[in-house]
């Protein structure tokens, strides 16, 4: 079993590419058995100053086998939020966007771990992760439903107080894998359209983009927006295709 990955990575419209707030990391191709598969996405919100840095370090966290599990994002937080708020004070900032980056940055994350034939996934938030085989949704994991996605997550937070009850908020999942089968790890605006295309009794995975179609990506996430099924906001897709 060898598994592929490519990324679909949007900025909102109007924005450069530089302004995105979502991450994405995955720490490569793998054949069957070896080393682990760890791949990452994370939503930064927009509310929050900084936060794309923010989401980007939680993403990588993950691929570098760190949070596996909620104990595990509890015990390396304490550094990951160090190196943040580092970061941002070394900046030359003006007063306000200096006060603004006290209140702390927010994301979502979600990490996937393939092991042999198995897959885990841990999620803090709404980013989401779909597990396709064939033209049969087998998973939605941690929302299974586009209503559910109108609420505020729960966000990872730079700040430890505003982070009471990560660990029961941080839920896990597993599931096995075939040949042929895709792992598509979302941020929540596509996961949206991802889940009501799904409940109007469509098949959206035959809708995104092949592989390796990276020039079909911006059209493709214009057309949506274009016609009302897809708001404005950072758009990531990671996709994990197992192969013989």
């Amino acid at each position: 079993m060898r598994i592929e990955s490519d990324v679909l990575w949007v900025q909102k419209a109007g924005n450069a590419p530089s302004e995105n707030e979502d991450a994405h990391a995955c720490s490569g191709v793998i054949p069957s058995g070896g080393t682990p598969l760890h791949a990452a996405v994370a939503d930064g919100a927009t509310e929050s100053l900084f936060s794309g840095p923010w989401a980007r370090s939680l993403a990588q966290a993950y691929v570098q086998g760190l949070l596996q599990d909620a104990r595990a994002l509890l015990e390396v937080l304490p550094g990951l939020r160090r190196a943040w708020h580092e970061d941002v004070g070394a900046r030359e900032l003006p007063w306000y966007a200096r006060e603004k980056a006290h209140q702390g940055a927010f994301a979502t994350l979600l990490g996937v771990s393939v092991v042999g034939s198995t897959w885990t996934a841990l999620a803090v938030g709404d980013s989401c992760l779909f597990h396709v085989r064939g033209d049969v949704l087998l998973r939605a994991f941690p929302v299974e439903t586009s209503e559910a996605l109108g609420t505020n997550p729960y966000l990872v937070s730079t700040h430890a107080a505003r982070n009471a009850g990560l660990e029961e908020r941080a839920v896990s999942a597993t599931g096995n894998l075939q040949p042929g089968d895709s792992l598509l790890l979302m941020t929540d605006a596509l996961a949206c359209w991802f889940l009501l295309e799904h409940e109007a009794g469509r098949q959206p995975w035959r809708r995104l983009p092949p592989p390796g179609a990276a020039a079909r990506h911006d059209a493709f996430v214009e057309e949506l927006r274009g016609a009302g099924r897809l708001r404005n906001d950072d758009v990531t897709l990671l996709r994990l295709t197992v192969g013989a």
